[in-house]
């Protein structure tokens, strides 16, 4: 579940490790276009784990792989939990990618890879995350963008979103989001 805290730092391009192919007439996405990202579902009735999911996407880990790192990181191993930004932020650390919180008013101002809260409730300040990618235009290809949404009760026309994202954003409310980006290494110093 994607929850509103405060931090702020830019946010660049990530390269990711895995590739799934994506049939255009179901996704929308551009004929022969190859994501980098396998959909990973959120587990029916078990917890609140939209964003372990989108980790589990960034990384191309397996969900029990994300899940014992939550737990490493301070998440409760049973009972009601959620899993904050902080926690997200310190996993993505592990897998050398930095995840800087922030907030914007369109989708246009999104970075080319984050995790964006999704039907988010600004009484609450509670939504849940979804993977964001933008991909740059080359060559003969335009820029475009989609969304891959963890949510297990979606019907699988919507996993991965392309013309709709809108639906996701709340109106007259900003976009809080984890701009992805990849941990650079200090000049000189060795992991």
């Amino acid at each position: 579940m994607a929850t509103k805290t405060k931090t702020a730092a830019a946010a660049k391009t990530v390269a990711p490790n895995a590739a799934v192919d994506s049939d255009s007439t179901v996704t929308g996405l551009p004929a022969g276009f190859v994501s980098p990202f396998k959909r990973v579902e959120m587990q029916p009735n078990i917890r609140v784990d939209d964003g372990l999911c989108c980790l589990a996407m960034l990384t191309n880990q397996p969900l029990d792989t994300i899940m014992q790192a939550a737990f490493r990181h301070g998440l409760a191993p049973h009972g009601p939990a959620w899993c904050y930004a902080s926690h997200l932020q310190s996993i993505l650390r592990e897998y050398g990618l930095n995840a800087e919180e922030k907030e914007c008013p369109t989708i246009d101002a999104l970075p080319d890879v984050a995790l964006i809260t999704a039907e988010y409730n600004p009484a609450t300040q509670y939504g849940r995350w979804v993977l964001w990618h933008h991909v740059r235009a080359a060559a003969k290809v335009k820029s475009f963008h989609y969304v891959i949404d963890p949510a297990y009760w979606i019907d699988p026309s919507r996993h991965i979103v392309t013309t709709d994202i809108q639906r996701l954003i709340t109106p007259k409310s900003p976009i809080y989001y984890l701009g992805i980006t990849p941990k650079t290494m200090t000049k000189g110093k060795s992991k």
